[in-house]
């Protein structure tokens, strides 16, 4: 009988079909503790290169912000409060309303209440135009003969504003006024305003 060898005994076992567990390597193990490393020392150097070259802010001083709200605490300079305007005089202003009222009267009898009522308030007409060529309309030819008189005066130093307009009127006051006073003085009045001599003037002279 053939004694077998021990080996010839012997199984081999193809790696491909069952390969055997490896225990790592020790030296794989070193390794990956040095990447890391080195990685964790890379981390650090571009975290402080970055601290270097980062812009730098200034500290923003103690007490310019609340720790709770976030809010400005820092005092803020009041608001300046004017005074009041002074009321207006009430006598004024009565005055202004109607003497706008008398300004803006159209007609004989509007005109008329206008003006009396402006003197029931205890005021004088003021030594304008407009008022007096207003009062030329005035059923009363007292306050006509007034205002005949006014706007003599005014226009030695001024130029009618209204020329048209005041010589319409004098006409008219000529023709239809009942008192020969008052037609007197608005046809010498005319010829003022129209730069004819006066012709009583002349021939008493």
């Amino acid at each position: 009988m053939r004694r077998m060898r021990k080996d010839e005994t012997k199984v081999w076992h193809n790696p491909e079909l069952a390969p055997f567990a490896r225990a790592p390597k020790t030296g794989s193990t070193s390794r990956n503790s040095t990447t890391q490393q080195d990685s964790r020392v890379a981390k650090e150097h571009r975290a402080a290169l970055e601290a270097l070259f980062a812009p730098r802010r200034d500290p923003e001083p103690e007490g310019s912000k609340n720790g709770k709200n976030g809010r400005d605490s820092t005092p803020k300079p009041g608001r300046i409060v004017l005074a009041p305007p002074p009321q207006s005089d009430p006598r004024a202003t009565e005055r202004q309303r109607l003497l706008g009222k008398l300004l803006g009267a159209e007609g004989r009898p509007h005109i008329t209440k206008a003006a009396n009522e402006f003197l029931g308030a205890g005021f004088n007409f003021p030594d304008d135009q407009d008022v007096h060529l207003k009062l030329l309309e005035h059923s009363d030819e007292s306050r006509v003969r007034e205002a005949l008189s006014s706007l003599s005066s005014l226009l030695v130093g001024e130029l009618p504003k209204r020329r048209a307009v005041l010589e319409s009127r004098l006409r008219r006051i000529e023709e239809f006024a009942e008192d020969e006073s008052t037609r007197d003085a608005a046809a010498q009045l005319r010829r003022q305003v129209s730069g004819r001599p006066d012709t009583q003037n002349q021939s008493a002279q």
